[in-house]
Protein backbone atom coordinates (compact mmCIF):
# COMPACT_ATOMS: atom_id res chain seq x y z
CA UNK A 1 0.00 0.00 0.00
CA UNK A 2 3.22 2.59 0.53
CA UNK A 3 4.06 2.01 -2.45
CA UNK A 4 0.84 2.34 -4.53
CA UNK A 5 0.70 6.33 -5.99
CA UNK A 6 4.22 4.83 -7.17
CA UNK A 7 2.61 2.26 -9.29
CA UNK A 8 -0.10 4.46 -10.21
CA UNK A 9 2.31 7.11 -11.38
CA UNK A 10 3.88 4.23 -13.28
CA UNK A 11 0.56 3.54 -14.70
CA UNK A 12 -0.26 7.01 -16.10
CA UNK A 13 3.23 7.51 -17.10
CA UNK A 14 3.01 4.93 -19.76
CA UNK A 15 -0.47 5.98 -20.78
CA UNK A 16 1.51 9.72 -21.27
CA UNK A 17 4.54 7.64 -23.03
CA UNK A 18 2.32 5.82 -25.55
CA UNK A 19 -0.30 8.90 -26.26
CA UNK A 20 3.34 10.45 -27.27
CA UNK A 21 4.68 7.88 -29.44
CA UNK A 22 1.30 7.36 -31.53
CA UNK A 23 1.11 11.83 -31.53
CA UNK A 24 4.96 11.17 -32.40
CA UNK A 25 4.24 8.64 -35.74
CA UNK A 26 1.49 10.50 -36.34
CA UNK A 27 3.12 13.82 -37.11
CA UNK A 28 5.94 12.16 -38.69
CA UNK A 29 3.99 9.92 -41.46
CA UNK A 30 5.45 6.97 -39.49
CA UNK A 31 8.70 8.47 -39.07
CA UNK A 32 11.04 7.40 -36.11
CA UNK A 33 9.83 8.58 -32.76
CA UNK A 34 12.61 8.17 -29.64
CA UNK A 35 11.60 8.50 -26.17
CA UNK A 36 14.49 10.46 -24.60
CA UNK A 37 14.12 9.88 -21.28
CA UNK A 38 11.62 6.71 -20.96
CA UNK A 39 11.01 4.42 -17.70
CA UNK A 40 11.65 1.03 -17.22
CA UNK A 41 8.70 -0.31 -16.56
CA UNK A 42 5.70 -1.05 -18.85
CA UNK A 43 7.63 -0.40 -21.75
CA UNK A 44 5.51 -3.20 -23.44
CA UNK A 45 2.43 -1.63 -22.69
CA UNK A 46 3.79 1.71 -24.02
CA UNK A 47 4.65 -0.12 -27.03
CA UNK A 48 1.26 -1.60 -27.28
CA UNK A 49 -0.33 1.18 -27.39
CA UNK A 50 1.79 3.82 -28.64
CA UNK A 51 3.29 2.40 -31.34
CA UNK A 52 6.92 1.19 -32.49
CA UNK A 53 9.68 3.07 -30.96
CA UNK A 54 13.20 3.73 -29.57
CA UNK A 55 13.76 4.60 -25.83
CA UNK A 56 16.47 5.61 -23.84
CA UNK A 57 16.70 4.17 -20.37
CA UNK A 58 18.79 6.14 -18.29
CA UNK A 59 18.84 3.75 -15.05
CA UNK A 60 16.72 1.57 -13.52
CA UNK A 61 14.69 2.82 -10.65
CA UNK A 62 11.24 1.39 -10.72
CA UNK A 63 9.85 -1.73 -8.97
CA UNK A 64 6.34 -3.33 -10.03
CA UNK A 65 4.47 -4.51 -7.72
CA UNK A 66 1.77 -7.73 -8.72
CA UNK A 67 -1.01 -5.65 -10.58
CA UNK A 68 1.83 -3.94 -12.70
CA UNK A 69 3.52 -7.43 -13.37
CA UNK A 70 0.46 -8.85 -14.33
CA UNK A 71 -0.55 -5.85 -17.00
CA UNK A 72 3.21 -6.19 -18.16
CA UNK A 73 2.80 -9.69 -18.80
CA UNK A 74 -0.74 -8.86 -20.82
CA UNK A 75 1.27 -6.47 -22.69
CA UNK A 76 4.22 -8.36 -23.49
CA UNK A 77 3.89 -8.43 -27.30
CA UNK A 78 4.31 -5.15 -26.94
CA UNK A 79 8.07 -5.29 -26.36
CA UNK A 80 8.51 -6.63 -29.85
CA UNK A 81 7.46 -2.96 -30.47
CA UNK A 82 10.13 -1.66 -28.32
CA UNK A 83 13.77 -1.23 -28.65
CA UNK A 84 15.46 0.08 -25.61
CA UNK A 85 18.96 2.21 -25.55
CA UNK A 86 21.16 1.72 -22.34
CA UNK A 87 23.54 4.91 -22.15
CA UNK A 88 25.65 2.21 -20.56
CA UNK A 89 27.13 -1.42 -20.27
CA UNK A 90 26.06 -1.70 -16.82
CA UNK A 91 22.37 -0.29 -17.28
CA UNK A 92 22.04 -2.80 -20.84
CA UNK A 93 23.18 -5.62 -18.02
CA UNK A 94 20.65 -4.53 -15.75
CA UNK A 95 17.56 -4.07 -18.39
CA UNK A 96 18.65 -7.43 -19.71
CA UNK A 97 19.12 -9.41 -16.75
CA UNK A 98 14.79 -7.98 -15.39
CA UNK A 99 13.33 -7.81 -19.12
CA UNK A 100 15.11 -10.47 -21.37
CA UNK A 101 12.95 -10.31 -23.95
CA UNK A 102 13.69 -6.76 -24.28
CA UNK A 103 16.08 -5.80 -27.46
CA UNK A 104 18.76 -3.57 -25.63
CA UNK A 105 21.64 -1.44 -27.69
CA UNK A 106 24.52 0.90 -25.57
CA UNK A 107 24.48 3.87 -26.87
CA UNK A 108 25.59 6.98 -25.04
CA UNK A 109 23.09 9.99 -24.65
CA UNK A 110 25.10 12.64 -24.13
CA UNK A 111 26.83 14.70 -27.42
CA UNK A 112 29.83 17.02 -27.68
CA UNK A 113 30.48 19.36 -30.72
CA UNK A 114 33.33 20.92 -31.39
CA UNK A 115 31.44 24.24 -31.20
CA UNK A 116 30.60 24.05 -27.75
CA UNK A 117 33.87 24.17 -26.60
CA UNK A 118 35.27 27.01 -24.09
CA UNK A 119 38.07 29.25 -25.31
CA UNK A 120 40.56 31.04 -22.93
CA UNK A 121 38.62 34.22 -23.15
CA UNK A 122 35.13 32.65 -21.63
CA UNK A 123 37.56 30.97 -18.77
CA UNK A 124 39.05 34.54 -18.22
CA UNK A 125 36.19 36.21 -18.22
CA UNK A 126 34.36 33.66 -16.00
CA UNK A 127 36.97 34.24 -13.35
CA UNK A 128 36.87 37.76 -13.08
CA UNK A 129 32.66 37.12 -12.52
CA UNK A 130 33.15 35.24 -9.38
CA UNK A 131 36.03 37.09 -8.31
CA UNK A 132 38.47 34.33 -8.79
CA UNK A 133 42.14 35.59 -8.37
CA UNK A 134 44.49 33.40 -11.46
CA UNK A 135 46.59 32.09 -8.72
CA UNK A 136 44.10 30.06 -6.65
CA UNK A 137 42.35 26.72 -7.73
CA UNK A 138 38.75 26.61 -8.49
CA UNK A 139 36.53 23.46 -8.77
CA UNK A 140 32.60 23.25 -9.53
CA UNK A 141 30.49 20.71 -8.51
CA UNK A 142 27.32 20.68 -10.56
CA UNK A 143 23.52 19.45 -10.71
CA UNK A 144 22.76 19.35 -6.86
CA UNK A 145 22.85 16.71 -4.38
CA UNK A 146 21.20 13.55 -6.05
CA UNK A 147 21.19 10.08 -3.35
CA UNK A 148 24.29 8.63 -6.24
CA UNK A 149 26.38 11.48 -5.46
CA UNK A 150 28.57 11.59 -2.24
CA UNK A 151 28.80 15.09 -0.91
CA UNK A 152 30.07 13.63 2.59
CA UNK A 153 33.15 12.67 1.12
CA UNK A 154 33.49 15.95 -0.67
CA UNK A 155 32.94 17.66 2.67
CA UNK A 156 35.53 15.48 4.46
CA UNK A 157 38.17 16.56 2.07
CA UNK A 158 37.36 20.29 2.08
CA UNK A 159 37.74 20.20 5.48
CA UNK A 160 41.55 18.67 5.35
CA UNK A 161 42.53 21.62 3.00
CA UNK A 162 45.72 23.95 4.08
CA UNK A 163 45.41 26.31 1.23
CA UNK A 164 42.53 28.52 -0.45
CA UNK A 165 40.06 26.60 -3.00
CA UNK A 166 37.40 28.00 -4.76
CA UNK A 167 34.10 25.79 -4.86
CA UNK A 168 31.66 26.88 -7.01
CA UNK A 169 28.35 24.48 -6.53
CA UNK A 170 25.68 25.21 -9.37
CA UNK A 171 22.12 24.00 -9.56
CA UNK A 172 19.27 22.09 -7.47
CA UNK A 173 18.42 20.40 -5.32
CA UNK A 174 21.26 21.91 -2.99
CA UNK A 175 21.39 20.73 1.49
CA UNK A 176 21.34 24.62 2.53
CA UNK A 177 23.36 22.83 6.07
CA UNK A 178 25.97 21.46 4.22
CA UNK A 179 26.39 24.58 2.49
CA UNK A 180 26.44 26.46 5.34
CA UNK A 181 29.14 23.71 6.91
CA UNK A 182 31.62 24.14 4.06
CA UNK A 183 31.19 27.98 3.67
CA UNK A 184 32.55 27.92 7.15
CA UNK A 185 35.73 26.10 6.55
CA UNK A 186 38.83 28.36 6.95
CA UNK A 187 40.19 27.34 3.54
CA UNK A 188 37.35 26.66 1.49
CA UNK A 189 35.64 29.73 -0.53
CA UNK A 190 32.11 28.82 -1.30
CA UNK A 191 30.49 30.31 -4.76
CA UNK A 192 26.35 29.33 -5.30
CA UNK A 193 24.55 29.86 -7.89
CA UNK A 194 21.04 27.43 -6.68
CA UNK A 195 19.09 25.75 -9.23
CA UNK A 196 17.40 25.49 -11.28
CA UNK A 197 19.87 27.63 -13.53
CA UNK A 198 20.15 28.35 -17.10
CA UNK A 199 22.71 26.62 -19.34
CA UNK A 200 24.90 30.10 -19.44
CA UNK A 201 25.39 29.62 -15.72
CA UNK A 202 26.25 26.42 -16.00
CA UNK A 203 28.90 26.93 -18.83
CA UNK A 204 29.95 29.85 -16.63
CA UNK A 205 30.75 27.54 -13.88
CA UNK A 206 32.72 25.50 -15.61
CA UNK A 207 34.48 27.85 -17.28
CA UNK A 208 35.62 29.14 -14.41
CA UNK A 209 37.12 26.16 -12.77
CA UNK A 210 40.01 24.80 -12.70
CA UNK A 211 38.53 21.26 -12.88
CA UNK A 212 35.06 19.67 -12.74
CA UNK A 213 34.58 17.45 -9.83
CA UNK A 214 32.62 14.31 -9.95
CA UNK A 215 32.06 12.19 -6.61
CA UNK A 216 29.50 9.22 -6.60
CA UNK A 217 28.67 6.23 -4.27
CA UNK A 218 30.20 3.56 -4.95
CA UNK A 219 28.57 1.27 -7.92
CA UNK A 220 26.96 3.91 -9.62
CA UNK A 221 27.49 2.96 -13.28
CA UNK A 222 24.99 5.42 -14.64
CA UNK A 223 25.80 7.66 -17.83
CA UNK A 224 27.33 10.89 -16.29
CA UNK A 225 26.39 14.02 -18.01
CA UNK A 226 29.09 15.56 -15.93
CA UNK A 227 32.23 14.10 -17.55
CA UNK A 228 30.72 14.61 -20.74
CA UNK A 229 29.93 18.41 -19.81
CA UNK A 230 33.90 18.06 -19.06
CA UNK A 231 35.52 16.54 -21.80
CA UNK A 232 33.01 18.55 -24.42
CA UNK A 233 33.58 21.74 -22.97
CA UNK A 234 36.98 21.54 -22.54
CA UNK A 235 37.64 21.54 -18.84
CA UNK A 236 40.08 18.74 -16.85
CA UNK A 237 37.99 16.34 -14.87
CA UNK A 238 38.51 14.87 -10.90
CA UNK A 239 36.32 11.85 -10.45
CA UNK A 240 35.82 8.96 -8.06
CA UNK A 241 36.49 5.54 -9.22
CA UNK A 242 32.82 4.73 -8.22
CA UNK A 243 32.10 3.00 -12.06
CA UNK A 244 34.53 0.34 -13.01
CA UNK A 245 33.50 0.79 -17.19
CA UNK A 246 34.34 4.63 -16.50
CA UNK A 247 36.97 4.49 -14.35
CA UNK A 248 39.23 2.15 -17.47
CA UNK A 249 37.74 4.96 -20.33
CA UNK A 250 39.18 7.88 -17.96
CA UNK A 251 42.13 6.09 -16.74
CA UNK A 252 45.82 7.56 -18.41
CA UNK A 253 44.59 10.44 -19.42
CA UNK A 254 46.09 13.34 -18.34
CA UNK A 255 42.95 15.78 -18.14
CA UNK A 256 41.88 13.62 -15.51
CA UNK A 257 42.41 12.91 -11.94
CA UNK A 258 40.85 9.85 -10.30
CA UNK A 259 40.86 9.34 -6.35
CA UNK A 260 39.09 6.05 -4.59
CA UNK A 261 35.70 6.29 -4.31
CA UNK A 262 35.05 7.78 -0.69
CA UNK A 263 38.35 8.82 -0.34
CA UNK A 264 38.25 12.10 1.14
CA UNK A 265 41.92 12.26 1.78
CA UNK A 266 42.94 11.07 -1.33
CA UNK A 267 40.76 13.62 -2.75
CA UNK A 268 42.22 16.73 -0.64
CA UNK A 269 45.57 15.78 -2.08
CA UNK A 270 44.38 15.99 -5.72
CA UNK A 271 42.31 19.53 -4.21
CA UNK A 272 45.85 20.59 -3.27
CA UNK A 273 47.77 19.26 -5.85
CA UNK A 274 45.06 21.44 -8.03
CA UNK A 275 46.42 24.43 -6.95
CA UNK A 276 50.52 23.93 -7.54
CA UNK A 277 50.23 22.14 -10.86
CA UNK A 278 46.76 22.73 -12.81
CA UNK A 279 45.67 20.03 -15.29
CA UNK A 280 45.77 20.28 -18.48
CA UNK A 281 42.61 20.97 -21.17
CA UNK A 282 41.18 17.79 -22.53
CA UNK A 283 42.24 17.68 -26.37
CA UNK A 284 39.34 18.63 -28.98
CA UNK A 285 39.14 14.87 -30.03
CA UNK A 286 38.81 13.90 -26.22
CA UNK A 287 34.85 13.33 -26.75
CA UNK A 288 35.37 11.22 -29.61
CA UNK A 289 38.29 8.93 -28.19
CA UNK A 290 35.58 8.27 -25.46
CA UNK A 291 32.85 7.13 -27.99
CA UNK A 292 30.77 10.44 -27.35
CA UNK A 293 28.77 11.08 -30.21
CA UNK A 294 28.19 14.56 -31.78
CA UNK A 295 24.86 15.68 -32.29
CA UNK A 296 24.76 15.35 -35.99
CA UNK A 297 26.20 11.76 -35.43
CA UNK A 298 23.42 10.98 -32.82
CA UNK A 299 20.69 11.97 -35.11
CA UNK A 300 22.05 9.88 -38.09
CA UNK A 301 22.07 6.55 -35.32
CA UNK A 302 18.47 7.45 -34.32
CA UNK A 303 17.44 8.31 -38.05
CA UNK A 304 18.65 5.23 -39.45
CA UNK A 305 18.55 2.30 -36.35
CA UNK A 306 16.31 -0.09 -37.39
CA UNK A 307 12.86 0.62 -35.95
CA UNK A 308 11.04 -2.57 -34.21
CA UNK A 309 8.15 -3.66 -36.28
Amino acid sequence: MRRLPHQVTLAARCLTEAACVRTGRRLTGGGTVVVLSASEALHGAAGLLGGPHLRFVHELVTTEDAALRTLGRLTRRGERRVMALAPTGAVRDDLAARFPRLPVTVRPFAVADPGDRLTDTDRRRAREAFGIPSHEAAVCLVGGWWPYKDPATVGAALARLDIPVHVLVVGGPATHRLLKTWAALPHVRLHTRPGPVPETLVQEAYAAADAALVARHPGVAKESGLVVDAVRLGIPLICSDHDPQLTKALAGHEWVRLFPVGDSAALADVLRDLAWCPLPRPAACAAADLGVPTAAGQTAFLTNLKEPC
